[in-house]
């Protein structure tokens, strides 16, 4: 391995860590994991999917995998990702809504990603009345 970079397991142990740490497992928990089936239907997911290419060495740091993220899925199969939580070598990670938003506790991320979740909810439901 690299200097930098972690092997697959360790971005595992990475995440279970910040899931405990961040106190966002409490919450992630209370919704379902994305299925891997082509048929998805609507609602608020969590996906724990780690992206290998974001393990690697970039010769400069370490890495900030993305360890965790919050999907909206709507009626059309469409999915939005809310929020996120990124993670740089046991030290610290980052609670994200949207795309450039950091939050400070996973208190306030869920409420943020709740809040965001119902907008669409509603927005969709609009849409499908027209």
């Amino acid at each position: 391995m690299s200097r930098y970079g972690l092997k697959l397991s360790e971005g595992r142990n990475l995440q279970k860590w910040v899931l405990e740490v961040s106190g966002a497992k409490k919450f992630l928990d209370t919704i379902p994991k994305i299925p891997k089936t082509k048929k998805i239907k609507p609602g608020l997911y969590v996906d724990y999917y780690i992206d290998k290419s974001e393990l690697e060495d970039d010769g400069i740091d370490y890495c900030t995998p993305q360890i965790a993220a919050v999907l909206y899925v709507d009626k059309k199969g469409e999915e939005t990702q809310l929020g996120g939580i990124r993670a740089y070598n046991w030290e610290t990670y980052w609670l994200e809504f949207g795309y450039n938003t950091e939050v400070d506790k996973s208190e306030n991320w869920w409420d943020l990603i709740k809040e965001e979740y119902n907008k669409l909810l509603k927005t969709d439901e609009k849409r499908l009345k027209k």
